[in-house]
Order: structure tokens, then C-alpha cells, then sequence
């Protein structure tokens, strides 16, 4: 006779630390997405995006994360529920852009478990391409704190129980400006560029092909001879100087005035 195994956890059942660091993904930009083992929860191979597509990492107050899951449904036609939700504290230009461009987008949300006790790491993914997640956002600005609470639906139940992945992430990095460039060439797109320390005092004077609505961060490099960009500099529209410090960064969004001329007007700091 064939017995099974005794299966479950014979450690206890305290709370499972995650990482604060919450991958969010556009099911739209998925190249190939991994099926799963027999068993149902084990992702078999990776997940890999489309050229020029990547995740966002977002910060989520470690107190807040949730990640459940629950069963429901009349007899034979039981399915699983799950709403993850995390909180971002504070109201940033950069996370209010991010829900404003994911809403009533197809994604997907997978959280870091594990590994602080010697076990195994995988990420916690919710979401199929057949069953997206939609994002739901409750926003806090008042004498208490400001802070965004973040959470994710499913439209309907969903016939899996959130996949284990044990592979790796597609993620941005950002592009290259070579030393002493008085321009930044954003040929390759919006996003960050990061600056290199100078052999001589360097002054970036404007950008190189960029595109009406364009948002590009600068990242500075520190250094002896970091960059800077003059306030005084009419192609710019700057609260004062900015200079490429150690652990900075300037974002300007492109507007083409009536000239077919741009203008890089600031939109954070830090």
C-alpha cells in the first residue's frame, strides 16, 4: 500500500519576511510567460519581455504588504481569490505618473519571499495572462501622512493559487552619457541617463534628439568635475543650478515651442 508523505510547515506559522522591493509588470510586454509543474504552484522557466520592456520595482512599507489568498464559489465551481496590496509612503510626481499609466492596465505583481532563514527564494506572482490583475489605488494626504495603499484584482476567480517563480527579472538600467559631453544624445528614449565624472569642469548645455513630452532623469555622478546645468541657461527651466552630486538627480520633461525649438522644464529633484 502507497502512503504519503506527512506534508506541512514543522517550523511555526510567524509572519514570512518579504522583501519592500514590489515587482510590477504589463502582462502587454510579456514575450514568454512559464507554465507550471504538475503540482500547480512551481513555475517551470523563465519570463522574458519584449525589446525595450522591463518591470518596475516600486518600495512598499514592509508593515503593510499582504499577500493572501482565498477560495470561493458554489460546490464544483470553487475558484481563488487573492488581493496583494502594499502602501508607498509619500505622493511622488514618479508614483503618481505610474498609476496614472497602469490604470485599467493588464498586470501582474509578484512579491520576494523567503531566504532569511536559509530557505529557498521565489517571488509570490499573481496574475496570468489569462486572468490580469487591474490596479486599484486609495490615496492619504491629510494631518496624519500622506501615502498611497496600492492593490490589485482579479475581474474574475481565477482556477490557480499564485505561481512560485524561482527565476530572474528583466530590469531597466540606465543609459551611459560619456565624459565631458556638454550634450545628453536621448536617442535611446525617456528614462534615466547616467552622467560620468569629467576630466575638466563640464557644463550640459541641452539634449540631443529628444521628443515633445519626453521625461528624462539625470543621475549624477560625483566625482572631482561633475556636471552641471546653469538655471541661466534659456533652454532649461530650472528652480536654480543643478550639479551632478554623488546620489542626485534631475528630471525635465521636453516641450517644443511654436520654433520647433525644446524646452527642458523641471520637474523634480533630488
Amino acid at each position: 500500500m502507497f502512503v504519503n508523505p506527512k506534508i506541512g510547515n514543522i517550523k511555526s506559522g510567524a509572519p514570512q519576511g518579504k522583501s519592500t522591493d514590489i515587482i510590477i509588470f504589463n502582462f502587454g510586454h510579456i514575450k514568454n510567460w512559464p507554465g507550471r509543474d504538475k503540482n500547480k504552484i512551481k513555475m517551470v522557466g523563465g519570463i522574458s519581455f519584449l525589446k525595450g520592456t522591463y518591470i518596475q520595482e516600486i518600495y512598499g512599507t514592509s508593515s503593510t504588504i499582504s499577500t493572501p489568498k482565498a477560495s470561493e464559489g458554489d460546490e464544483d465551481m470553487v475558484g481563488f481569490t487573492g488581493t496583494p496590496e502594499f502602501s508607498h509612503p509619500g505622493s511622488p510626481l514618479e508614483i503618481e505618473e505610474f498609476i496614472a499609466l497602469n490604470t485599467n492596465k493588464q498586470l501582474g505583481v509578484a512579491f520576494k519571499m523567503g531566504g532569511c532563514s536559509g530557505e529557498d527564494v521565489y517571488y509570490k506572482v499573481y496574475g496570468t495572462p489569462c486572468n490580469p490583475l487591474r490596479l486599484i489605488v486609495e490615496g492619504q494626504d491629510n494631518n496624519e501622512g500622506v501615502k498611497d495603499l496600492m492593490k490589485f484584482e482579479q475581474s474574475r476567480k481565477a482556477d490557480v493559487l499564485p505561481g512560485r517563480y524561482y527565476g530572474t527579472w528583466t530590469k531597466a538600467t540606465a543609459n551611459v552619457v560619456p565624459a565631458d559631453a556638454t550634450e545628453v544624445d536621448v536617442t535611446d528614449g525617456v528614462g534615466e541617463y547616467q552622467l560620468t565624472d569629467n576630466t575638466v569642469a563640464t557644463v550640459i548645455t541641452g539634449f540631443i534628439d529628444p521628443v515633445e513630452g519626453g521625461v528624462y532623469t539625470l543621475k549624477g555622478s560625483g566625482g572631482v568635475n561633475p556636471s552641471t546645468i546653469q538655471a541661466s541657461n534659456t533652454k532649461f527651466v530650472l528652480r536654480l543650478d543643478w550639479q551632478a552630486l554623488a546620489n542626485t538627480s534631475l528630471s525635465v520633461i521636453a516641450y517644443k515651442k511654436d520654433d520647433g525649438n525644446f524646452v527642458f522644464i523641471e520637474q523634480s529633484r533630488s
